[in-house]
Order: structure tokens, then C-alpha cells, then sequence
């Protein structure tokens, strides 16, 4: 058994006995004190077998088969049968173990462990027998009656060897003191020192773990793990705790030690202590605040102290420890206040500031018990209101009283405060006074008078039209009697019918009452009679003269003209106004022939009372509207509504994207706006820039969106329109540069009103934002298409026909010149230089000297030649042809066709 197979065992069986004393109770003691007393292992190629050396139970097993599958902590699971994947270090990394009851046979298999005990005080065995391979054969185990008997049923082989488990020496394991390292250095060096050292013939293994570091450490480097010394690198700001195991032959120990990473040093900087301001005067009794807060660190202000240095005698002491003091509450006189400010690392700095208050002239407050007042029972109650008294530094209490000359009594409430309640008064004269106290304790008194009268009844006063004239057909006769009045209250209305055709009347005991029926022409009385609490009454009568009159053709009102400026493109025309002495059936809206034809009429409204109508442009537009009676008399007035430009209309902008109104939310409405105005940001001094949207329509055209806005310039009591070239300047380059920094791509951005001059030699189309160039004018398409420059009209036809001419005749020329240059080089390559010639010696033509004639050359003549210094270059060349032959057979190179016309 190799030493990882030894170590696994031995956590097996510890655990085993663990889960065997806790499953039976009885067992507790005998597992906890006999699995200590085993300490000698032996290995076989076969089997192994446990005894204990002072009669300690007997386990006999089989040769156990550790499993080395690897597996991924938390990952999928690829353990067999009661298997699981436990880990071996920090990591996910680890390996396939039997759960716990369950034991590894020889075949690999994790089986159940199954455990049979009995307890007894005097004596203890354990045995085991094992079970063949085959399964045939069986173990039991039996023991007498003063033992205990444990059953493991295990796989084992045919030969078993018996072992004594050796006992584990604890190693004294020591990291070091636990350090503290400071930045910029980031790399520690780390020593196990191990006590008993080891033997000649021994040999400590050290593993070295990082059990906890803080976030940001995974890029951090170590070396050394399995060595004594470790050495950790790139370390960052936080805590590392450390773990070295010293394993050595029946030896195992380990230690902890903790890094501390802190931040580097720092050079700190005294604070500067700032009071605003430094000097001020206060005119008592307001109050005034030190403003220290400007106070400055290179780090952080920790605390601040005010202190007052100097001050009048009888005033108290003012401190403070935040970074504002308040002063209230001031004497006249002259104060010195104190700030001493202190940063994180306990440096301090001090400043002083003066502060004079000023006295102020305190006056004497008026008092003001308001108006005398006249009751008359049975009301015996009233209010007195002094809230009306004034003082220039505040009435500071309130104190009613009444006089003393008068037996009257009275229950008074709120005899401090400025109002006072009087009730369950008498019949009489009262009089009260009010004294007011200011701040200063100065003081002013007023009297009021209150005059409680007997009581008084007046019987009610019934009140109608009196006469009314009312033209048929009307429905019903309204009887209107709410103007009548009682001092104390009318209880009870009465209406009756005196005279004329009878009608139904309904409602007869309230102060409206209606008269329905029949109603002709004719003349009607009623009488209303009203009833106070005290049984009084009053009445009146109410005479109606109901008449038929012919019916007259109505009045119709259309409500005037009207004006709106765009980018308001709606707008509702009233004409409700319209009158008819019945009713008005119908009502028509007709547009006249001069107004213009834009603008749709929404919700059928042309033949309702008010016509709505939308997607106005600026112009004129004119409405008839005509009304009709029951009868069919009708009558028209017409109103004329005025569109007047937006006066902002030249600072909007058109953006374009390539998407359609469907899939366009608020959502992205919201974000383009405010991608838009931090695109326009330049600085916090020249305020915000906001974007607001106008309109989002969809161009039928393209089916792209297009969204209609302009841009305001925020500041803090104000905002200004941005102009709007000035926007298409700023926002044209970087859509261009990056059309897909929005959500859906930018296809073009413009302004809405065309601005472009066209150089001074055309004009901007409103719709295609083109430029129609005026005649003998045309447009520069380098800048406009290779550029992307705006539409112009720079160019002159005049000019673009010349310099096309002089471009196509220099081309001409060039190309002629070019030609020439060309064919006089390629002659003066085929022509090689002149050769000069010399008469030749008569020879006898019936002689053929072999040195004369050759049979492709002509032989040099061996006389002197003449150089080019000598002969002139326009010197011919003398050829004598005597038809002989000169010794060359075939033309000699280099002479052209004139040369050999010549010498024939």
C-alpha cells in the first residue's frame, strides 16, 4: 500500500468507527478508546489486516482499492454507486470517495458497511469475517456473555497479513510571526521551521495553500509550494492568511500565518483653515453664519473647532464643531471667533474671523382690539379678534381683560392668546381691553365694545320675478322663489296656482318649484308663501304671460378668429354660441374657397357645434359655419383662423434614422434625447443643453423616422434657444464620422428650415434641402461627394467648360509631346553611330586574296584611320563601286535602306 492509499485508509476507518459510535450509542466508548491504540500497518501484494498489541478488537480486511478518478467539485457527476466527489484543496479540483456507511471492496465497489454490537463492561473483541468474491461463502461472528461482537462484512482474498497501525507523531509546525507588508512592496518570503527537525534518513514533505486573500489577489504569483521556503508575489491591498502541512514518516503538522498588505506612506500636508467671511457686521436682531467649509486637505478635514476668543462680558460662550457656525442670539459688541481645522493624520491650522452686532432701536407696539360689535340675542356668543396688533420686533404675549365698572358677567376663553371667546352673554354694554407685550416688554393696550341687544323677530319676505313673459313652445313654467329672506330662517315654502289654465305643479315646498301641463297661450298666477321658525309668513305672487310669437331664423356665432403659431397644429372653433329662440337641429362647417386647402377636419366635427381641426400649416384658413332650426330657418357666420410661423421654426432640427414608428418606444425617445444633449455638452459655465422633441412622423417616402427637435441652452434663471445651424454644425461631423452611436443608424440630420445660401447663386429647395442653382451656376461635387460638404452652387459652367477645354488640350499636347519624344528616342536606338570608310587599294578582280576578303567582315584596312576628332560630322563618306567585289558579301549592320540605294 503506497503512502496516499495508508493516509486514505486511515481516514476511512476514522470515519467508519465515527459513524458506527454514532449510530449505536452502546458503541460509543468502545470506538473512541480502541481506535487510538491502533498504530501498526503492514502492507501486502494481496491483503491487508488490523490487530491492536493490548488486546485491542481485531479487524481483518481485504487489500482496499483507492479510488483515483477525478472529478469537478459542484460539476457534472461522474462517480459511480455511492460515490461522491469530495475536494483534495481549494480549488474545485477533487476525487471520487464512498459516501459515508459505505466502504470500497476489491473490485472497486463502494458497499454498505454493516455494524452489529453488543457492550460489555469487562472485556471487548472485534472480528470479522470475510466474504468470498463469489458470494458463496458466509461469516458470523459469535461471543460469550461478558463481550462484545462487531460484524464488517468485507471482500477479501485467500491470504490475509496482520499489521499494527503505527501511531501518528504530532509535529510542532511554526510560518513565523505574522507580518505586515507595506506598498509599493509586493513580494514576501515565507519559512516553515518544523521541531523535531528530521533524521539523516528522513524527509519532511511540505504543501503550502493560500486559505483566504483579498479580491483582486488572483493575478498574484507564489513559488515554492512544496518546499520550506515560499515566497508569494504581486501582492495587493488586504489580508492573506496562509497554511503550510509538514508531513513526514508517521509525522504530520501545521501552522497558519497572516500577510497584511497596507498602504503605501504618504506625505501629509497641514490643512488650511478658511473662514467666510472674514469680517462681518450684523444688525441685531438677525442672526449670521461663519462658513468654514472651504477649508482645505490633501486629504480630508477630520474635525473642526470653533472657538470664541473674544466677546462682551455678559454674553455666553459660542462654540461649534461643524464645519458652518451659527450666530443668534448676539449682544451688541465686538466678537472674535476662532477655527482651527484638523485633518486624518492629526495636523491642525487656525484662522480668526470679526463679527460686529449692531443694536437696533426697539419700538412700542400698537395694540389693536378691532371693531366695536352689535349682537342681538338670542345670539350670545361672539369672538374678539387682537391678531391686528403689530410690532417691529414681535408681540410676545397677550393678556384680555374686562372692565370693572360693569355687573355684566361672561364666560371669556383664550384670555392669552389673540383671540377671545365670549359666550353666555346678558343683555347690555361690555367692554374689554387687550394688552400686548413686545420682546423688549414694552406694552399698548385697546378697549372694544360689545353691545348685546334684545332679541327681535321679523317676519319673512317673499321674493319672485313678478312678471314674466314666456314665448311658445316651451316645456314646463319654472316658479323661482330662492330671493326670498327671513332673519332668522325660512322653514317653509308654499306655491299654489291662483288663476289660469290648470298645470301640474310639482316640487311645491322648496323655494323652486316647476309647472308642467298643457300650456297655452294665456295668463298665469301663482302665489308663494313662505313660513319663518316662529310661524310668520310672507307672500308674493308671480304672474306668467305665455304667448306664441313666429318663429325667427337662428343666430349663428362661429367664435370669432383666431390665431395660433405653429408648432401648434390643432385647433377648435366654437361655435356653440349660435342662438334660435327654440332649438338648433344642425349645424354645418363649410371651408371657402380662399382658405387654404391644408389641414384635415377631425372626429366629423364639420357637423358638430365645434369643428376640430388638425395638421395645419401656416396660412389663412376660412370657415362658414350655418345653423339650422327645427323649422329649417337657418343662418352663417364664418371665423378665420391664422397660422402664423414658429418664430423658433429656423433653430429645429430633422434627425432621420432607419427604422420605422412601430418599433420606436418612449423608452427610445428618452435616450436619444439625452444622447443628443451630451453631444451638444461643452461646459457647466455656458449652462445645460436640453433636447426637446417636436414631432415624430414617418417619411412615406422612405418609411424611415424622422424626428423634428431643437436644442435649449439652460441656465439657471433662464434657457435660450441654440441656433440651429450652430446644432447641425456641431452634431453633423460626429452622426457622419459614427453613424451607429445611436440605437437604429442615423441616415441624415438637417435643419428643418433649408439655410443654405447656395454660395449666392441659387436657392435651397425646402423639401429635398437641394440646391436649384441659378443658370450659367452648377454645383461642386468634389467638396459635396467626396467631402461630404453641404450643397453649393461654387462652381461657374463658364469656367468648369474652360479649364475642361485647357485640361483636354494640355492633355492633347502632352500626349503629342510624349509621342514625339518617344519615336525620337526609338530612332536613335535603331540607328547606331555613323562608321567612317576610307577608298580602298585597287586589287585585280582575277585575284581573290584571302586577306582582303572574308566571309562575313570586311577585312580592316591596315591603314591609317581617321577618329571623329579628326573627320568632321559632315563629311560624306566616298563609296567607289567598280563592280568589284568589296569583300562583303551581305550588307553590313548598321546601314539603313538610303544607304544602300545610294551605293547601288
Amino acid at each position: 500500500m503506497t503512502e496516499r492509499n495508508y493516509s486514505l485508509f486511515k481516514f476511512n476507518l476514522w470515519k467508519s468507527a465515527v459513524h458506527v459510535c454514532f449510530q449505536n450509542s452502546a458503541l460509543l466508548l468502545l470506538a473512541c478508546f480502541l481506535l487510538p491504540a491502533v498504530h501498526t500497518w503492514k502492507n501486502d501484494a494481496t491483503t491487508e489486516k488490523i490487530v491492536s498489541t493490548s488486546k485491542v478488537p481485531e479487524i481483518t480486511t481485504s487489500s482496499v482499492t483507492i479510488s483515483t478518478i477525478v472529478c469537478d467539485v459542484g460539476g457534472k457527476n461522474i462517480c459511480g454507486t455511492n460515490e461522491e466527489c469530495k475536494a483534495i484543496d481549494k480549488t474545485k479540483n477533487g476525487h471520487c470517495e464512498c459516501k459515508t456507511g459505505f466502504q470500497r471492496n476489491s473490485d472497486n465497489v463502494c458497499n454498505e458497511l454493516h455494524v452489529t454490537s453488543a457492550f460489555s463492561s469487562t472485556s471487548s473483541t472485534v472480528s470479522t469475517t470475510g466474504t468470498s468474491n463469489s458470494g458463496n461463502n458466509s461469516g458470523t461472528s459469535t461471543t460469550s456473555k461478558n463481550s462484545s461482537a462487531v460484524t464488517i462484512p468485507v471482500t477479501t482474498t485467500t491470504t490475509t497479513t496482520t499489521t499494527k497501525a503505527p501511531a501518528i507523531q504530532q509535529l510542532t509546525v511554526s510560518a513565523g510571526k505574522n507580518k505586515i507588508l507595506r506598498l509599493p512592496q509586493k513580494e514576501v518570503q515565507l519559512s516553515a521551521f518544523v521541531v523535531p527537525v528530521a533524521e539523516k534518513d528522513e524527509e519532511y514533505h511540505y504543501k503550502w495553500s493560500v486559505i483566504h486573500f483579498p479580491e483582486g489577489a488572483e493575478k498574484g504569483s507564489m513559488s515554492g509550494p512544496d518546499s520550506p521556503t515560499f515566497t508569494l508575489k504581486d501582492l495587493v491591498l488586504g489580508l492573506y492568511t496562509l497554511k503550510v502541512d509538514v508531513i513526514g514518516k508517521n509525522k504530520a503538522g501545521e501552522a497558519a500565518v497572516n500577510i497584511t498588505v497596507i498602504p503605501p506612506k504618504r506625505t501629509n500636508k497641514p490643512p488650511v483653515a478658511i473662514i467666510k467671511p472674514t469680517s462681518l457686521k450684523v444688525k441685531l436682531p438677525k442672526s449670521a453664519i461663519l462658513d468654514g467649509s472651504e477649508s482645505t486637505d490633501d486629504v480630508k478635514i477630520v474635525k473642526y473647532k470653533w472657538e470664541e476668543i473674544s466677546g462682551p462680558i455678559n454674553d455666553r460662550p459660542i462654540e461649534g464643531n461643524k464645519s458652518m457656525l451659527k450666530l443668534n442670539q448676539l449682544e451688541p459688541g465686538e466678537y472674535q471667533f476662532k477655527l482651527t481645522v484638523i485633518d486624518s493624520d492629526g495636523a491642525t491650522n487656525s484662522t480668526t474671523a470679526n463679527v460686529t452686532a449692531i443694536k437696533e432701536t426697539d419700538y412700542k407696539p400698537t395694540a389693536n382690539a378691532g371693531s366695536d360689535i352689535v349682537i342681538n340675542l338670542p345670539q350670545n356668543y361672539v369672538t374678539l379678534y387682537g391678531n391686528a396688533s403689530t410690532d417691529d420686533k414681535g408681540i410676545k404675549s397677550y393678556e384680555w381683560t374686562k372692565a370693572p365698572d360693569g355687573q355684566l358677567a361672561a364666560d371669556m376663553m383664550g384670555v392669552r392668546t389673540p383671540f377671545l371667546n365670549l359666550s353666555n352673554l346678558e343683555e347690555g354694554n361690555y367692554k374689554f381691553t387687550l394688552k400686548v407685550t413686545d420682546t423688549g416688554g414694552q406694552t399698548a393696550t385697546a378697549d372694544v365694545h360689545v353691545f348685546v341687544k334684545p332679541e327681535v323677530n321679523h317676519p319673512p319676505k317673499a321674493s319672485t320675478a313678478g312678471e314674466l313673459t314666456v314665448s311658445l313652445p316651451v316645456p314646463s313654467l319654472v316658479l323661482d322663489g330662492h330671493n326670498s329672506t327671513d332673519d332668522k330662517g325660512i322653514v317653509k315654502y308654499l306655491w299654489e296656482q291662483v288663476s289660469g289654465p290648470k298645470l301640474t305643479l310639482s316640487n311645491t315646498d322648496r323655494n323652486i318649484a316647476t309647472a308642467t301641463g298643457d300650456i297655452k297661450v294665456g295668463i298665469y298666477v301663482f302665489k308663494l308663501t313662505v313660513y319663518d321658525m316662529q310661524g310668520q309668513t310672507g307672500s308674493t305672487t308671480l304672474k306668467i304671460t305665455v304667448k306664441q310669437n313666429e318663429n325667427k331664423p337662428p343666430v349663428a356665432d362661429a367664435g370669432g378668429d383666431k390665431v395660433i403659431i405653429l408648432p401648434q397644429n390643432m385647433v377648435s372653433v366654437d361655435g356653440s354660441r349660435s342662438k334660435d329662440d327654440h332649438k338648433i337641429v344642425r349645424y354645418q362647417w363649410t371651408r371657402e374657397p380662399d382658405s387654404l386647402a391644408a389641414g384635415d377636419v377631425a372626429n366629423n366635427s364639420n357637423h358638430q357645434a365645434v369643428l376640430q381641426l388638425v395638421n395645419l400649416i401656416a396660412g389663412r384658413y376660412i370657415f362658414s359655419l350655418q345653423v339650422f332650426d327645427a323649422e329649417g330657418l337657418s343662418s352663417s357666420d364664418s371665423a378665420s383662423i391664422i397660422v402664423k410661423k414658429n418664430h423658433n421654426q429656423i433653430n429645429q432640427m430633422v434627425l432621420e434614422l432607419d427604422t420605422d414608428l412601430s418599433h420606436f418606444t418612449q423608452k427610445s425617445l428618452t435616450n436619444m434625447e439625452s444622447q443628443l444633449a451630451l453631444l451638444l455638452h461643452k461646459s457647466s459655465s455656458e449652462g445645460d443643453s436640453v433636447i426637446k422633441t417636436q414631432k415624430i412622423f414617418e417619411d412615406p417616402s422612405s418609411g424611415h423616422l424622422k424626428m423634428v427637435f431643437y436644442a435649449l441652452t439652460v441656465m439657471k434663471d433662464s434657457q435660450n434657444f441654440k441656433r440651429g445651424i450652430d446644432v447641425l454644425h456641431n452634431l453633423r461631423p460626429k452622426l457622419y464620422s459614427q453613424p451607429d452611436i445611436f440605437e437604429y443608424p442615423v441616415v441624415s440630420i438637417d435643419t428643418l428650415v433649408c439655410q443654405n445660401n447656395c454660395s449666392g447663386h441659387g436657392r435651397c429647395d425646402q423639401h429635398t434641402k437641394q440646391c436649384m442653382c441659378e443658370a450659367f451656376w452648377m454645383q461642386d461635387f468634389i467638396r459635396t461627394k467626396l467631402l461630404h460638404g453641404e450643397n453649393n452652387c461654387d462652381w461657374s459652367i463658364l469656367y468648369v467648360v474652360i479649364v475642361c477645354f485647357l485640361i483636354v488640350v494640355g492633355t492633347a499636347g502632352i500626349s503629342w509631346a510624349i509621342c514625339c519624344c518617344w519615336k525620337k528616342r526609338r530612332c536613335r536606338w535603331r540607328t547606331k553611330k555613323r562608321s567612317k570608310y576610307s577608298l580602298l587599294p585597287q586589287i585585280d578582280a582575277g585575284k581573290d586574296s584571302p586577306d582582303v576578303y572574308s566571309k562575313t567582315r570586311l577585312k580592316a584596312f591596315s591603314g591609317p584611320l581617321h577618329t571623329d576628332s579628326v573627320i568632321s560630322s559632315e563629311e560624306d563618306t566616298l563609296f567607289i563601286n567598280h563592280k568589284k567585289p568589296n569583300g562583303q558579301i551581305r550588307p553590313k549592320n548598321g546601314l539603313t535602306q538610303h544607304t544602300r540605294n545610294q551605293m547601288k
